[in-house]
C-alpha cells in the first residue's frame, strides 16, 4: 500500500503527466462563489485637507490655514513662500496690462528688416475665442513669436504653447518614390481679449462655389486622352477651347467634276486683276 501511494505521487509529478478528469477535486456549484465583490475590501481613507481647497489662485496660503485650525503639522511642500512671490507677480503683471506696458523683458536685439513668416491660422474646434495659433518659422521660439507681436502688431501674448507637426510621407504624381513634406511648426498664445474669425461673405462663397465646376472641367480637358482631347469643354464660357476647323467634306467624283470649273474661275480672276494693273498704269 505504501509503495503504490508513493509510486502515483511521485508519477503525478512528472513534467508530461496530464490529470484525468476523475482525480480532479469533487466540489459542489453551490460552494462555489463565481461573483467575487469589487469594492468594500479596501479601506477608505478620509480626503486630504489640502484636496479641499480648490478655485484660488494662492491655495498655499489656505492649506496652511486650514491644517493650522484642524490642529495637524502643515506638509513641507505647502511651507514654501511661493504665494507670496505669485501674488507679487501677479500685483505687477495687473499694474502694467493697465498701463499698457509688456509683461515680460523685451528682447535688446533689433531687428529692422525681418524675414520671418507669421501666419495666422484659422482656430480649431478645440480653442477658445481667447487663443490664436499661428504658423511661424522652425528657427522661431516662444520668445520671438512674443516680441514679434508684441513691437508689429501691439498685440499681448500671455502664454505660448509649440507644436511641431511631424512630416507627412508623400508620393509624387508620376511615380511610386517617397518623399517628406517639410516639417511645420505651429504656435497657439492666450490673449486678452477675445477674437471671432470672421465669416466668409456671400458673395465670395457663391463665387467659389461656381468657379470648382469651371476649374474641373478645365483640369479634365487637361487630362484628357485619346479622341477626348478635341472635345470642346466649355470651361469659363468656352474661352479654354481649341478653335475649331470647319469640316469641309467633298466626295471624291465631287471634287473631280468641279475641278475643271475652278481652274476656269481661277484663270478669270487672274486675267481681271492684270487688266486692273494695265489700265491703272496706262491710265485709261
Amino acid at each position: 500500500m505504501f509503495k503504490g501511494n508513493l509510486f502515483n505521487s511521485v508519477f503525478r509529478r512528472g513534467v508530461h503527466h496530464k490529470l484525468t478528469p476523475k482525480t480532479y477535486p469533487q466540489v459542489q456549484s453551490k460552494d462555489v462563489n463565481l461573483e467575487h465583490t469589487r469594492y468594500g475590501f479596501r479601506k477608505e481613507r478620509q480626503p486630504l485637507i489640502s484636496q479641499g481647497v480648490v478655485d484660488t489662485l494662492f491655495p498655499n496660503t489656505e492649506i496652511q490655514q486650514k491644517y493650522t485650525e484642524a490642529g495637524k503639522p502643515v506638509p513641507i511642500k505647502y511651507r514654501t513662500g511661493s504665494d507670496d512671490i505669485a501674488r507679487r507677480n501677479y500685483l505687477r503683471f495687473q499694474e502694467e496690462v493697465a498701463t499698457g506696458q509688456p509683461h515680460f523683458r523685451v528682447g535688446e536685439k533689433k531687428v529692422y528688416l525681418p524675414k520671418a513668416r507669421v501666419i495666422l491660422l484659422r482656430p480649431n474646434a478645440k480653442h477658445t475665442p481667447y487663443q490664436a495659433k499661428f504658423l511661424v518659422p522652425r528657427n522661431f521660439n516662444k520668445m520671438d513669436l512674443r516680441d514679434y507681436l508684441w513691437n508689429i502688431y501691439g498685440l499681448r501674448a500671455l502664454n505660448v504653447t509649440v507644436q511641431l507637426m511631424f512630416p507627412r510621407w508623400r508620393r509624387g504624381p508620376d511615380d511610386y518614390a517617397r518623399f517628406r513634406e517639410p516639417q511645420y511648426k505651429k504656435m497657439t498664445i492666450d490673449m486678452e481679449e477675445p477674437f471671432i474669425w470672421p465669416d466668409l461673405p456671400k458673395e465670395v462663397a457663391n463665387r467659389a462655389a461656381n468657379e470648382v465646376p469651371e476649374m474641373l472641367r478645365v483640369t479634365k480637358q487637361n487630362q484628357a486622352i485619346g479622341s477626348n482631347v478635341y472635345k470642346p469643354s466649355g470651361a469659363y464660357g468656352g474661352i479654354y477651347d481649341k478653335p475649331r476647323l470647319p469640316n469641309a467634306f467633298v466626295p471624291a467624283k465631287t471634287r473631280a467634276s468641279r475641278a475643271v470649273k475652278v481652274a476656269e474661275i481661277e484663270k478669270n480672276n487672274v486675267k481681271v486683276q492684270e487688266r486692273v494693273i494695265v489700265s491703272e498704269y496706262l491710265g485709261l
